[in-house]
Order: structure tokens, then sequence, then C-alpha cells
């Protein structure tokens, strides 16, 4: 949500990979002066993750068509994206992919509680967070909700025609503008992901209360084991009812009077409270960070961030205190005398939308929590953006313990890093003595978990380390496929692995060279080199200056005698170290 990459009070730069609300986590990917040592903060995972389930929930009330259009325009795209790990269709894998993907389609079309609305066909429970249908044989696509074939959803398993099934997608999430105007997105996908079994209670026309689709009406598209990725497309607020008595369109309603079209804005808390999703939809997933919410709905344009820039819960706040995300009434020029919501966006000759301050407020919870989030904008005109934040959460919680940038040994191996797991707070394994290759650091005093240090082993010519922990790993063949012939990744001895439930972050503290790849400057690895003079080209890049390494954190520095060595524009505050004769800043 535009630039939020803003100066840390930290006297150490911090690159964060996962963010989380702890700490001086902060965006910079590059040192902030004085300092050149960055902290590399990173959510890891021990095991794999090879499944995706996409689920689109589309907005089919009257003013989406040209939105549905849009995002049709792009599903194969993004099909592409997430079956190759291509990310600019180069050829060339720039995430490990999804070896398993499904996708299934909702519409926002929750029904009315029984109440007629002249918009919504059916006024009980409209679509109900059931998957949509299609049937490529007679070309009827999407099947119409009141033949009754919904639970259907496309699976890109090995052999399935890509390009193929990517058009059934498409097809399916251009399902028309035909749904009800009472917009309830979470409360669709909430259904439409939960189980009869959760502790999460649904209307029901009979008036007994039921649980979710997911291992009813949409079976087998939820897998225990998945990444799932859930995709908003709407112009409106959500208005997902907790009293069924705000569908009532009588104006004279004595519960809720007033214009329909303004109920959900004036009667606030006649709708679910935004943490029914949250928890929710945090609790469908094993882990957070196996969950990413998107959202393509009315913010403005400028307020979003921009492509390569990383999301933060601070973004979504500054989002919700942006003035054209303030719920205001403004006459409504097609209904003379009656008022409207002032747009918080919109495309001429296309349409407007309204603040969705609710949606927001969920992707800002969910991410604070440890889950992947974006939103973006329904008024740009072209969809391929968003979708490629979609696709870089997606690809993070895939990642699992790959790494974005060359971690540096020093001379024994190891790496300035640790790797601390926080523990299950109940189950069999709850204390770190119970798991070999653990130190304990203590209690965490927020969740009371325990917490372990886990041990660093040294790969030896490309072999694990026999003795369990973790280690750094850029050598082995499970790497090459999992990150990339050039990746690395952070692994476990098979006796070390961190067992189901716990969660487990590495934290870095090492050089971050300024200079573009391929230059070695101040800060950069020496890789077992003694020195380094300007323009004289190593194996490991071309020198930018004068350098000579530091054989203890194994990094170039500028070499001096006296402080006027030190005196470049960009080492202002530098003073020459004697004992290392090197240009080092006090603070640092």
């Amino acid at each position: 949500m535009r630039d939020a990459r803003r100066t840390c009070p930290c006297t150490l730069a911090v690159l964060s990979i996962v963010t989380t609300a702890a700490g001086c986590l902060s965006r910079d990917l590059a040192p902030l002066h004085p300092c050149t040592v960055a902290t590399v903060s990173e959510r890891i995972r021990s095991s794999d993750v090879e499944a995706v389930d996409l689920l689109l929930v589309i907005d089919n009330s009257n003013s989406m068509q040209e939105e549905q259009r849009s995002l049709g325009e792009q599903i194969p795209r993004l099909i592409r994206m997430l079956t190759r790990g291509d990310r600019d269709d180069d050829g060339r894998q720039d995430f490990r992919p999804a070896r398993s993907l499904h996708v299934g389609v909702v519409s926002t079309d929750m029904g009315t509680r029984g109440y007629r609305v002249h918009t919504c066909a059916n006024p009980d429970v409209g679509d109900d967070g059931r998957l949509r249908g299609w049937d490529r044989r007679r070309g009827d696509c999407p099947v119409a909700p009141e033949t009754g074939r919904f639970g259907s959803f496309l699976d890109f398993e090995p052999g399935v025609d890509p390009d193929a099934a990517a058009r059934d997608v498409a097809c399916v999430a251009a399902m028309g503008t035909g749904g009800c105007g009472f917009e309830q997105q979470l409360e669709a996908a909430l259904k439409a992901v939960s189980t009869s079994e959760a502790p999460i209670a649904f209307w029901d026309p009979s008036g007994r209360s039921t649980g979710g689709h997911a291992d009813g009406a949409n079976a087998g598209f939820l897998r225990p084991d998945s990444v799932l990725a859930i995709l908003l497309l709407t112009d409106e607020e959500d208005c997902s009812m907790a009293d069924p008595r705000l569908a009532d369109p009588n104006e004279s309603n004595p519960h809720f009077p007033g214009d329909l079209n303004l109920r959900c804005f004036q009667y606030p808390h006649a709708a679910h409270p935004v943490e029914r999703y949250v928890q929710g939809l945090l609790a469908s997933r094993p882990t957070s960070d196996r969950l990413v919410f998107a959202a393509i709905t009315g913010v403005p344009v400028d307020a979003v961030d921009e492509p390569g820039e990383v999301d933060e819960p601070a973004d979504f706040d500054r989002l919700l205190a942006d003035p054209r995300m303030q719920e205001q009434l403004v006459p409504d020029p097609t209904r003379p005398g009656r008022m409207m919501l002032a747009p918080s966006c919109e495309v001429a000759g296309r349409g407007k939308a309204v603040p969705p301050r609710r949606i927001v407020r969920v992707a800002g919870e969910l991410m604070r929590r440890g889950a992947g989030a974006v939103v973006q904008s329904i008024c740009q005109s072209d969809y391929g953006p968003a979708l490629d934040r979609l696709v870089d959460r997606i690809a993070d919680a895939l990642g699992g313990a790959c790494l974005p940038r060359p971690l540096h040994p020093d001379a024994t191996g190891r790496v300035p890093c640790e790797v601390v797991e926080w523990l299950p707070a109940t189950g069999p394994i709850t204390r770190c003595e119970q798991l070999p290759g653990r130190e304990a650091a203590g209690m965490d005093p927020d969740t009371g978990r325990a917490r372990c240090r886990i041990v660093q082993r040294v790969m030896r010519d490309g072999r694990p380390p026999q003795a369990p922990g973790w280690y750094y790993d850029t050598e082995s063949v499970e790497r090459a496929e999992q990150c990339g012939p050039s990746g690395r990744r952070i692994a476990f001895t098979e006796d070390a692995r961190p067992p189901a439930g716990s969660e487990v972050r590495l934290e870095c503290l090492q050089p971050v060279s300024r200079v573009p790849e391929g230059v070695l400057d101040v800060g950069s690895p020496c890789g077992g080199i003694a020195s380094c003079s300007a323009g004289q080209t190593l194996t490991e890049g071309t020198c930018a200056r004068t350098l000579v390494c530091d054989p203890v954190r194994n990094e170039w520095v500028v070499p001096c005698r006296v402080d006027a060595d030190c005196e470049a524009e960009d080492l202002a505050g530098f003073r020459c170290d004697p004992s290392r004769g090197a240009c080092v800043h006090p603070t640092c």
C-alpha cells in the first residue's frame, strides 16, 4: 500500500522475507548507513509443500461484467505461472511450482435469509459457498445454479492439458451478473473451505445452524497438506449477515429501517465480526503460513503496493486511514433524492467501487498472524500485476526453506545465523529436550510455547552432516530440485526435522552488498581470496574498489592506515581501525 519503505530505528538494516509484527522489521533491501550488516528474518518450513488449492470468490452482482472479463483474461497466465513456476513466460523456472493444483470457483451470493429481494434468485442461501460446476461435453459453462450441479473443481494433475483446463476456469469465473446484490464475500469463502465439524455455525433455512461444505458439497477440493489461496474479486464491501433481518427489503423494517442498499453501512453491528473470518480461515490450515488471502477490490489504485514490494501489517493500517477509504454518503445521481456511498475508486466508462474496509481488515489480521495477504485495486485496467502479487505469496508458501539470496559461510563453513523453533503448546512434543539437536531458548512470553535453538551443522563434500541439526545447503540434488540450479536452502537432518505444529524462523546477521550482483564491494563474501584490487576480475565478480578480506567475518572491507583513507562518499562517518586495518563505523 503505497511506499511502506521506512527507516528502522535500529542500527541494523532489516530484510524481512516473510514479515511478522514483531521487532524492528522493515523492507529495505540495502543496508542503512552507517552499517553494512543486515538482519535476515525468514519463516522456514521443514517439510515440502507441493499442492495448491486456489479458491476464486467472484462477485456476480450486476456491476461486475467488465471486472469478470478482466480477471478471465489473466487466468490462463495465472495457471501457467503456478504450474510451471515461471513468472515471466521466459521458459525458466523462477520459483518452485505447484506439483498439484486445484482451482474452484464460488460466487458471493449467499441469499437473503428468505427475504424476497429482486436481484436474489434463491432468497434462502443463494449459491451457499458451493463450487460452481461446468460440463465441457455440453459446452455448458458455468452450469446454472438452479440445476443443482455444484461441487466441481479443476484438478491440474500431471497429464491434464493445462491450457484447456485454464480456459475452463476462465469460463466458470465469468459466471455472469445475475447474482444477489447482497454480497457476502467473506461468508462464501469461509463456508466453502470449512468442514461440517468446524466450530462455526452457518445459517440454514430450517432454522438450524449447519457446518461448512469442505467435506460435503465441496469434498475433495481442499486437501489437508496444501497451500490454500483465496482470491476475492468484488467492487463492494462485504455484508456477511449475522442478523437475517438486515435483508428485509421493507424500508419501514422496525429493526433495520432505511434504504436496503445502505443497510450494511448503516448497521455494521448486524454483520458477523471480522474475527470470525480471521479465525475460521486460519483454522482451515494446519499452520498459518499455508494460507494466502488476496482481494482485488475497491481500494484506490495509487494506494496499493507496487510490483516488487512486500506487504506489511502497517501497510493495511495505512490503507484504512486513506481519506478515500472512509465511508461517506453522497447524493446518488441515478436515484434523485437518495444517497449512496462515495466511491473509493472508479474507472471511466466501466464503473466504480466502494471502500472494502472489512476485507482489508481481514487481510491485515491474517498477515499479522502469519498468513500471506495481498490487496489490489479492482479499478486497475490490467489485473496482471495484481495476480503477480498473489503468485508471489503462493511462491513464498511453496518455497519452504529456499532462500532468495546467498548467506556467507565463515572459514568453518558455518553461516552467521540461528534457527529458532517454537514448539506446539499441546501434544506429545512440547519441550526442547524431547528432540535431538536442540538447545532450550526459554519460553515465549506471549504464547507460553517453548523455544528451541536448533544446532547448526556443516555439509562436507556435498554430504549432509551426521549429527542432528540444521545446515546451509548449496550443493545437494534435492536443493537444486526444490530451489533451482543456483538456489540455496536451509535443510534439516532426518532426525532433527521440526514436528508438526511447530514454527521455525531463520535469523541472520550478515553483510549486505550495496552494489549490483557480480560486483564485489564492502560486505561481499571473500570466497577465500585475500585481496581485491579496483577493476580486478575474480571468479566471484569484478572488484568495485581496492579491498582486503576480513578473515574472521569472511567479508571484504576497505583497507586503511589513517582516517583519511575512509573518506569515500559512501563511507561517511567511517574511521580507520588500526587493529583490523579496515574502515569501520563506531556504531557498528
